[in-house]
């Protein structure tokens, strides 16, 4: 079989897995949408159609390129298919391997190689849609392409890939990712028109100008229609207009972002029973005191990598009716409101004695349903009973608000997990805001990083109340130590179990 006929066969088949693994994804997701989550074996497979897809589209793309490139051309695809290769294999990795110990290499082995493989492609399809070599457009598009794939790399190699980046980090790769975008559509839509055969126009040019029109329709019906309704002036009608497709964008993209946040929170690759069992926390709950903030931590969630720090959930212990009613609250109207909520039963037939944001919004839960998790702490402000009942009031006034998947702690009106717990003691304990991505924020694991920066001190802010590790090997949490709590702070946050 001549050379020729084996890359023949190879793009057949690559072209079938393609298609294929994206037939069995979209099947994965309908299937998915029924069941509203997805964990174990389905999310396992899932990953890896998805894996498998993206894998072949870039060899594909590769492929057609290699038998037109020059030498220098086929060195780079040399390293494109290896930069595949490798990324697909520490992925599945990643997806599929029941590990026993911490595999941070392999995830940023990932992360490098799925960036070389995205920007390698990139550059082929631009110069596959280039008509001519060496043109301004298409060395700027190509020069953009691989600054904007060097900055995100390096967030690969940083100690803490997401933590503490800089607004100017974000123009800095925002800018030349613009450039990028602008200058390779620019360069597949003149490779699509130029392509087309006189009294002819091809597919892919059909394609275009049909979404092209229908875009152009759409803006001239929005102007239209924002000018019969409100009869303004051309400057006010651009001015409001433009406020109004910024909102539009901005509606678009939250949903977008919570959808998928919402996703990743809901999705475990391994299914498995928690390490604290509800006989755990029925024995310990007569050591909590009300206002104790918990802190939480369930391995495998696919949110976990993207959630800065190792601890990535924050509740409020609140108690029972009848210590409201001793720290004097229980007839407080904030209270009052959701009484008939907290004093329903929860899913698991038990009191509903903590209030937290999850992704359904601010709610009141059971604290076996809470705390059942692998890894909990408990910690214990430092302050009087009547600070206690006013964190408390706090905490219920919020009940009922949604949760904010921009997690911007200037916003109230939407709420995070570790912002309950802010708000409540807002005025006693100091808690640091830091800045992530552009937005004030305060990630739960700084919870237990204060706790550790204070330990010992006497004007410590708060006490360790109790502290169930997880031990993997054996499946189950046990009770630990304080300092090894404070180590805690440090562990790492992606999907992997220290045994």
């Amino acid at each position: 079989m001549s050379r020729r006929a084996d890359r023949s066969l190879f793009v057949r088949l690559l072209k079938l897995a393609m298609w294929v693994s994206l037939a069995a994804a979209l099947v994965q997701l309908l299937v998915a949408l029924f069941r509203w989550r997805m964990s174990g074996l389905p999310a396992q497979l899932l990953l890896t159609c998805v894996c498998v897809f993206l894998g072949a589209m870039f060899m594909y793309v590769q492929l057609r390129a290699r038998h037109r490139a020059g030498p220098g051309f086929a060195l780079l695809l040399m390293f494109g298919t290896a930069a595949v290769v490798a990324s697909q294999i520490s992925f599945l990795a990643l997806v599929w391997a029941e590990w026993e110990r911490t595999m941070t290499f392999t995830w940023r082995l990932w992360w490098v190689t799925m960036v070389l493989s995205v920007v390698i492609t990139h550059l082929v399809m631009l110069q596959a849609a280039s008509a001519r070599r060496g043109g301004p457009v298409e060395l700027i598009t190509a020069v953009m392409a691989v600054w904007t794939g060097l900055m995100v790399l390096w967030l690969g190699l940083r100690g803490d890939m997401l933590a503490d980046i800089s607004p100017a980090y974000l123009w800095v790769l925002v800018f030349p990712a613009a450039l990028t975008a602008v200058g390779s559509v620019y360069l597949m839509v003149r490779r699509v028109l130029g392509v087309a055969r006189p009294g002819s126009i091809s597919k892919g040019a059909a394609v275009t100008g049909v979404l092209m029109s229908h875009l152009a329709v759409a803006v001239v019906a929005f102007f239209v229609g924002r000018a019969g309704a409100e009869h303004a002036q051309p400057a006010v009608l651009v001015s409001s207009a433009g406020g109004d497709v910024a909102r539009q964008l901005g509606k678009a993209a939250y949903s977008v972002q919570s959808g998928v946040a919402e996703y990743l929170g809901d999705t475990r690759i391994v299914s498995r029973a928690p390490f604290i069992t509800a006989a755990q926390i029925e024995a310990f709950e007569p050591r909590l005191q009300p206002g104790d903030i918990l802190l939480e931590r369930r391995n495998w969630y696919l949110s976990n990598p993207f959630l800065p720090g190792f601890w990535p959930h924050a509740a409020l212990y609140v108690g029972r009716l009848e210590d409201l009613k001793r720290l004097g609250i229980a007839d407080h109207p904030a209270v009052q409101k959701h009484l008939a909520d907290y004093l329903r039963a929860a899913p698991d037939g038990r009191a509903k004695t903590v209030i937290e944001a999850v992704s359904e919004g601010v709610l009141l839960n059971s604290l076996t349903h809470s705390m059942q998790a692998d890894y909990v702490a408990v910690l214990r402000p430092r302050v009087g009973q009547r600070q206690v009942a006013t964190a408390i009031v706090r905490a219920f006034a919020n009940l009922g608000k949604p949760y904010d998947f921009n997690f911007d702690f200037e916003d109230t009106a939407k709420l995070v997990c570790s912002q309950v717990v802010y708000l409540s003691y807002a005025d006693v304990l100091g808690f640091p805001l830091q800045r992530v991505l552009g937005r004030k924020t305060m990630p739960s694991n700084e919870i237990a990083r204060k706790y550790a920066n204070e330990a010992g001190k006497a004007d410590r802010q708060l006490d360790l109340v109790l502290f169930l590790d997880a031990v993997p090997s054996r499946g189950v949490a046990v009770e630990s130590t304080a300092a090894e709590f404070r180590k805690s702070v440090q562990r790492p946050r992606e999907l992997v179990e220290t045994p």
